[in-house]
């Protein structure tokens, strides 16, 4: 009765977490000039929604269309009640684009560039938020937001960690070095127990041209994932530091996903970016839709997964889609030892024949 009750509370989740991540395109009946309104329960009729959104050259079933314009997110009261992308530049949005879009609400803020935020050069603007002060490992994604002051923002922007003389603070930058509009508006989402979460750097092995590819079991081999993602300047005195005044989206090529210049101009080499990624699994129930125990979890040393059919192999990544650990045991329940690891979030991808699973599991 226990498993049938998780079952049903994870089906539910399930659904639940998959509606706040979509994927949305602009079409002939959704566009207006250069926006392009999104169609969905959760944010029409619904102004106070906090949004994510990255544009994403070919999810399932699109041919591929670049937009080399920053986009941002607005909410069109009146008799249209819905959140719309647009084009910062005021261009006309393109039929065929597609965005990620991550219905973030509570794992937002609505930053403003005013008040404590405006710093002395009028590049910065600094953030406070309790998840990231102080914390320079922190994973955070943003998106303009025209609202709150109707201000026009046609910039890409970046993150970056301020740590000079104790300061200790995230700061939103402007990549092509000017002054950020007064009370320009952003949604600054941060990592969450729903989400997965990882920091990407491109480097020679994983540039091509125009791309970086990023290793992640939740993104390989899966034409159906959705992430979001910005640039990261990081700490100063690290690789990381460069400026990369470049529009940019994801793309899937065939086995990965990746991070893109919409321009074509060649990726450079150490950019990184932090991604917040849709995650099946959602949550830390001992149960998956497929009668597959996973316990305990969180776990401290030896995790245990159990199904009725032969687990043949568990991989273990952590969030940087790095291998920790593998069992190939060829039984249905195995046991793998993971004291080793430093506390965090994990996943677990289970085999059982031709069939995969991924679930999360937490290391305290």
């Amino acid at each position: 009765m226990k498993k049938f009750i998780l079952l049903l509370v994870l089906f539910w989740f399930g659904f639940s977490q998959a509606q706040n991540f979509i994927t949305h395109t602009a079409d002939a009946g959704n566009i207006s000039f250069s926006a392009s309104f999104i169609d969905h329960p959760d944010l029409n009729n619904n102004p106070s929604a906090r949004i994510i959104a990255v544009h994403n050259w070919n999810p399932p079933g699109s041919t591929g269309v670049y937009n080399q314009s920053p986009t941002g997110v607005y909410y069109e009261a009146g008799s249209v009640n819905k959140w719309a992308v647009f084009n910062e530049d005021e261009t006309n949005m393109l039929e065929g684009t597609s965005y990620n879009i991550y219905i973030a609400n509570d794992a937002a803020i609505t930053h403003l560039h005013s008040g404590d935020a405006i710093h002395p050069d009028p590049v910065y603007s600094i953030v406070n938020h309790p998840v990231l002060n102080g914390n320079p490992n922190a994973i955070a994604v943003m998106t303009t937001y025209w609202n709150p002051s109707g201000v026009w923002n046609n910039a890409n922007y970046g993150f970056w960690y301020d740590n000079a003389g104790g300061a200790d603070e995230w700061i939103i930058y402007n990549e092509g070095l000017n002054a950020i509009p007064a009370n320009a508006g952003f949604f600054i989402a941060t990592e969450n127990p729903n989400v997965a979460s990882m920091r990407h750097q491109a480097t020679g092995a994983n540039i091509t041209l125009n791309w970086t590819v990023i290793d992640h079991p939740l993104l390989n081999n899966n034409p159906d994932a959705i992430l979001v993602f910005s640039h990261n300047w990081g700490v100063s005195g690290q690789s990381s530091n460069i400026i990369l005044d470049k529009t940019m989206g994801v793309w899937y090529d065939g086995d990965n996903w990746a991070i893109y210049t919409e321009d074509q101009s060649a990726m450079p080499e150490n950019a990184t970016f932090d991604l917040l990624i849709y995650d099946p699994s959602l949550s830390t129930v001992d149960v998956t839709p497929f009668a597959l125990s996973v316990y305990p979890n969180p776990v401290i040393d030896k995790v245990h997964i159990e199904a009725a059919e032969i687990i043949s192999n568990v991989s273990i990544f952590n969030s940087l889609g790095q291998l920790v650990a593998e069992s190939s045991l060829e039984n249905n329940k195995q046991s793998i030892d993971l004291s080793f690891l430093t506390s965090g979030i994990y996943y677990a991808k289970v085999e059982i024949g031709s069939t995969k699973q991924t679930v999360k599991i937490v290391k305290k």
